[in-house]
């Protein structure tokens, strides 16, 4: 059986696609601080980069490399606040995307500052999940 991806609300979920491309970004963007870290350390641990001047941290191969992933993590950073932005006036039509917007939601509800809404959200997307499976 054929479905037509217009009549397939999980089709054509604009707040899910919205969340997906979100959460992918956040992934990356995760990835690639940990990756900024690892040379930072790195750095400071071989290179004794705090005592080089500002000139020799720009020539070392390393920093263009950590000025290449700050540049994709302000990038990254900024198309998710313009989504995170557009978020709430997208309405779910489908159960993938109640999901991927309470998955968003648990993301950025930062438990240091609000543990009770951070647990509430990861307990509203649980219930959910429990009632009506995995989209």
């Amino acid at each position: 059986m054929l479905v037509n991806a217009e009549a397939d609300p999980a089709r054509t979920d604009q707040a899910a696609a919205a969340c997906e491309t979100w959460l992918a970004n956040e992934s990356e963007q995760e990835q690639l601080i940990r990756r900024w870290q690892k040379l930072e350390n790195h750095l400071f641990r071989t290179q004794n980069w705090a005592r080089l001047s500002p000139a020799e941290q720009s020539r070392h191969p390393d920093n263009r490399e950590m000025d290449r992933l700050n540049t994709r993590i302000i990038t990254l950073s900024e198309e998710n606040a313009v989504l995170l932005a557009s978020l709430p006036a997208m309405a779910a039509t489908s159960s993938r995307g109640i999901c991927r917007k309470l998955t968003v939601a648990l993301i950025r509800v930062c438990p240091d500052e609000n543990e009770e809404a951070h647990l509430l959200v990861g307990s509203i997307l649980r219930d959910y999940l429990a009632l009506h499976g995995e989209p």
